[in-house]
């Protein structure tokens, strides 16, 4: 960084200390805006009022061209662009405005300020979505504001994206669409709470449905379920749940071998794993325990695995496995299962960007500057739009603020006010070094 660039630095880190209080009230009038998931609760009403409050703040600070549109109603998307002088690298800020709901359970433990107050107490700023992101968003846009009000012209393009539907994986009404629209960059940041380390690389998500049959027949012939029966008898029943534990016990032999064989550069090891996440068998909708064998057991699950793979080569594996348990069992060749792969969440691709990447050594070196720190580079523990984004060749990474210990998706979401101030300067640090400005 040339001495130029590190005085046009410090202008605009002082100016965010002096703008810290008008940073702090814009993030807590964005938690203020009613955005909950509509997938995780109907009753709401949709990402639209806090969508078009935030396009109305980008207008406000200049310099931007608005891009607004809903691939369904309430749910919009905006992107906010600001063209460079030419011949820097572009960059996009990506980040969700929808948030989780806030239970009643969780809303009745809430000791901070209320779930949806955007207030300041004990340093710290409260609210669904603090840290998972409209502290985030509002960090970058007064990064954006303040580079514009300090007169700092970038050379590369700068593009601001909010998008709906990232909690319920709608990435057909929200992150994709951006992409489809024409707004791509040389390098994509999402803000997701990563508390301030840099994911260059984020395990990829499968999510499974796997339904097994049985034959149904009275629980007193539990006998002649699991017993040898003489010649030419034909058997009452067959327990789905007794097939369903054999299929459960190859999966976790699967996870098994992955643990002992299969190993990531940059995961720490025991990374690559399967849940089985619930199990139903018989009448999903029986009011007392059936009194039936069970001819019908489905199971749920998930399974993150390593950022080398592809989904297509963790599903020939998962697949593999249930064939084989169904090859070894007379009754089940007859009568094999049911495997949806993905289901119920689209599946999310891993994000392998290089650990050397440009991206990553401009965030190391903006983030000294502003702070004298260096953040860790690891892989992301979660999984969020990156996932989507890379496979289509948008080169993306997460870097943010807010941390998943910090009430997340629970009770008592907060972002210290001091991370928040950080990320403003950070941000506006990265903006600069990787789209470059003009001297």
């Amino acid at each position: 960084m040339s001495d130029r660039s590190s005085a046009t630095l410090a202008r605009v880190v002082e100016a965010v200390d002096r703008r810290a209080e008008e940073i702090v009230e814009f993030a807590g009038a964005f938690i203020r805006q009613p955005s909950v998931n509509p997938d995780l609760d109907p009753a709401s009403g949709g990402e639209q009022r806090a969508q078009r409050w935030l396009r109305d703040r980008l207008r406000e600070g200049g310099g931007f061209e608005i891009d607004e549109w809903a691939a369904v109603p309430t749910r919009p998307n905006v992107v906010a662009r600001r063209a460079g002088s030419g011949g820097g690298r572009s960059l996009i800020w990506c980040g969700h405005t929808d948030v989780v709901p806030v239970s009643p359970e969780q809303a009745a433990a809430w000791s901070g300020p209320g779930p949806f107050s955007g207030k300041v107490r004990d340093g710290k700023l409260w609210g669904r979505g603090a840290s998972d992101m409209k502290g985030a968003i509002a960090a970058y846009v007064m990064a954006a504001r303040a580079l514009q009000d300090e007169g700092v012209r970038l050379r590369g393009d700068l593009t601001l994206a909010q998008v709906c539907g990232e909690e319920s994986g709608r990435k057909e009404i929200g992150c994709n669409t951006v992409l489809e629209r024409g707004h791509r960059a040389d390098m994509a940041i999402f803000p997701e709470p990563s508390n301030f380390a840099i994911y260059p690389t984020i395990k990829g998500e499968i999510y499974f449905t796997l339904t097994v049959p049985g034959k149904s027949t009275h629980i007193a012939n539990r006998n002649l379920v699991v017993q040898a029966l003489p010649h030419g008898t034909e058997r009452p029943g067959v327990s789905a749940i007794d097939n369903m534990l054999k299929y459960q016990l190859a999966l976790l032999e699967l996870e098994r071998q992955w643990l002992l064989w299969r190993s990531s550069p940059n995961v720490p090891p025991g990374g690559m794993f399967v849940s089985v996440n619930s199990i139903q068998a018989g009448p999903a909708d029986s009011p007392v325990p059936t009194s039936a064998v069970p001819d019908s057991c489905t199971a749920t699950g998930s399974l993150l695995f390593y950022p080398e793979l592809t989904g297509e080569e963790v599903i020939a594996e998962v697949r593999a496995t249930i064939d084989r348990v169904t090859a070894g069992d007379a009754w089940l060749r007859e009568h094999p299962p049911t495997l949806e792969i993905p289901s119920g969440h689209p599946m999310k691709e891993p994000v392998n960007l290089p650990h050397d990447h440009p991206g990553v050594l401009t965030i190391l070196e903006a983030t000294e500057a502003v702070t004298g720190e260096t953040p860790e580079t690891r892989t992301s523990p979660f999984v969020c739009d990156a996932n989507y984004w890379y496979p289509l060749g948008q080169p993306s990474l997460v870097f943010g603020p807010g941390d998943p210990s910090w009430g997340i998706h629970g009770t008592d979401e907060y972002l210290p006010v001091d991370d928040l101030i950080k990320a403003v300067k950070v941000f506006a640090a990265v903006t600069m070094a990787w789209c470059g400005v003009e001297e």
